[in-house]
């Protein structure tokens, strides 16, 4: 056990180190490019924080742990929300406006309800994992097409982008761009290994305990496998990045249903439970369904609702353990 717990502290670490490389990355990147930070955080950062979940899934299915593979999906999307908004908020109200992640949150709200569509006869079949996943091509390729189209406004409108850009074509932008993107990469690399090892220290004490895989999905793995996102919020709120932040959760929810669903589902097809549809994966709309209201009234996530939001996904913990 206490090697285990080391092992724990040891991930956490790595967690740590990942995410404070992968936030400088990114905003260097973001503005060396001309781009929205959001973009390069609902993209680069978002599909690299993923990278646990599309590793874990994977592995699960491959298995024949298809219970793991699930709750990884559908937890870490009640994770990203629940856990890692509600503490962002906490530490500080997060900005979420219309402008910044409207047409985003409107494809991860469809996302949500065509994965639960597709679990509802208790199979996601290889079609409509392909489905899901032409759905992630379509939206990356669109949002990077948006991003291109807006690096005039940018570069005209933000000060902050044109002193950096400025700073950064002083010394070879080629050579910037490649530094940043090894950077991101060896950021990603050290992300998804931390989470690896908190992920098997967390599940093999689980397994110890005698606790049933869909939980463990559900929980523990999700809980890990969302770390890289937790890790990188933190420092993204500490470095005052705050459409990565935000564009980190939204894009790796859309990876984790889309990306990640669509192609474990076109491989081995994913078979669901009736708790699963009836509970797990409405939580996870609801959870999803309280950005509408942040985003088109409210602005920001305030701490009252990042408390509401941490509440709600501890309660969804317990609920879980009691009822399962």
């Amino acid at each position: 056990m206490l090697i285990q717990v080391l092992l724990f502290l040891t991930g956490l670490f790595l967690l740590y180190l990942g995410a404070e490389f992968l936030v400088r990355g990114a905003a260097n990147l973001a503005y060396l490019a001309n781009i929205r930070p959001f973009v390069v955080g609902v993209t680069v950062v978002a599909f690299g924080t993923s990278s646990p979940e599309i590793i874990v899934s994977f592995v699960a299915a491959f298995s024949k742990q298809m219970d793991v593979a699930l709750g990884n999906i559908v937890g870490s999307n009640i994770a990203n929300i629940g856990l890692i908004l509600g503490i962002s908020a906490l530490l500080k109200p997060v900005l979420v406006t219309r402008k910044m992640v409207g047409r985003e949150m409107y494809w991860m709200l469809a996302a949500s309800i065509l994965f639960w569509i597709f679990s509802y006869d208790r199979t996601i079949d290889p079609w409509q994992g392909m489905v899901m996943f032409a759905g992630i091509i379509i939206f990356t390729t669109q949002l990077v097409r948006s991003g291109m189209q807006e690096r005039e406004m940018v570069k005209n409108s933000d000060e902050k982008g044109k002193e950096s850009i400025k700073r950064l074509l002083k010394y070879s932008p080629r050579v910037r761009v490649l530094v940043y993107l090894a950077l991101i990469a060896i950021s990603i690399f050290i992300l998804v290994w931390g989470s690896n090892i908190t992920i098997s220290s967390a599940t093999g004490i689980a397994r110890m305990l005698g606790v049933s895989e869909i939980v463990i999905g559900l929980s523990l793995v999700a809980f890990g496998t969302s770390l890289p996102e937790l890790a990188t919020a933190i420092i993204s709120i500490i470095r005052r990045e705050n459409e990565i932040l935000v564009g980190n959760v939204v894009g790796s929810n859309l990876f984790n249903l889309l990306f990640v669903g669509g192609a474990v589902s076109s491989f081995y097809g994913i078979n669901t439970t009736g708790k699963v549809v009836f509970i797990d994966l409405p939580v996870m709309l609801a959870f999803s369904l309280v950005l509408v209201p942040a985003v088109l009234w409210w602005k920001r996530i305030n701490r009252w609702l990042g408390a509401l939001l941490l509440g709600g996904y501890g309660f969804y913990i317990a609920l879980i353990f009691l009822m399962r």
